[in-house]
C-alpha cells in the first residue's frame, strides 16, 4: 500500500445526509487495469492476491494518479447514486485549501470523467459549506451531491507534510537537526 494513508471520502446527498464514507483505496488488477474493490473493501485485501495492487489515488486531498481517482469517484458515486447517475448530475466537492489551480482544475475534470454534469469547488470543509448554501444562489442551487475529501485526523496531514519536509531534507544533504532548526525558528516569529 502507498507510503501515506488514504484520505477520508464523504458523500452527502441533499434530503438524506451522510450516505457514505469510504477511504479513498483501490484494488486494482495489474494485468487488465480493472478496478476489483474500492473504498474498506479495498483495504481487506492484502495485495499478495495474485496481480493485485492496493493504491490510493489521492495524495492530501489532490488527485496523485488521475485515471485512478476518475474510476475511484465513479464506483463511488455508483454505489450512493446508482441507476440515476445516468441522468448525470451537478455535483460539489470541498477539497482542501491547499490545492493548487491545477490540483482543482483536475478534480473537476476527474468528477466530470466520474459522471457529474456539473462540478463546483469549495474549499470550506462539509458542515460550514451546508451552513452556507441556503445562501448561496445560481449554479449551487442546482448541487444535490456533495462530495468532501477529509481526513477524519487532520493532523495526519500535518505528519505526512512534515515527512515530505523531512524526505526533502534529506535528498538535499540538509540535516535533521537543520530542520528542526528552521521549523524552531519559524514557530518563534509573532506571526503564528
Amino acid at each position: 500500500m502507498d507510503l501515506f494513508e488514504p484520505a477520508d471520502i464523504i458523500i452527502y446527498i441533499q434530503g438524506k445526509g451522510i450516505v457514505l464514507k469510504e477511504k479513498s483505496l483501490l484494488a486494482v488488477n495489474t494485468v487488465s487495469g480493472k478496478i476489483v474493490a474500492y473504498g474498506e473493501e479495498a483495504s481487506y485485501i492484502t495485495g499478495n492476491e495474485g496481480n493485485i495492487k492496493i493504491i490510493s489515488p489521492l495524495h492530501m486531498g489532490a488527485a496523485a494518479d488521475y485515471v485512478a481517482a476518475a474510476g475511484l469517484f465513479k464506483c463511488l458515486l455508483n454505489k450512493v447514486w446508482g441507476k440515476k447517475l445516468l441522468i448525470r448530475q451537478p455535483v460539489a466537492v470541498c477539497i482542501p485549501e491547499w490545492i493548487t489551480e491545477v490540483e482543482k482544475k483536475a478534480m473537476e475534470e476527474i468528477l466530470y470523467q466520474a459522471g457529474a454534469r456539473e462540478v463546483l469547488t469549495s474549499c470550506m470543509p462539509l458542515g460550514q459549506l451546508l451552513e452556507k448554501m441556503p445562501g448561496f444562489s445560481g449554479k449551487w442551487n442546482k448541487v444535490k451531491i456533495i462530495i468532501a475529501i477529509t481526513k477524519d485526523e487532520p493532523a495526519n496531514y500535518i505528519k505526512e507534510q512534515l515527512l515530505s519536509v523531512l524526505n526533502y531534507a534529506a535528498r538535499e544533504g540538509i540535516s535533521y537537526g537543520k530542520v528542526m532548526e528552521i521549523l524552531q525558528e519559524i514557530t518563534e516569529k509573532p506571526e503564528l
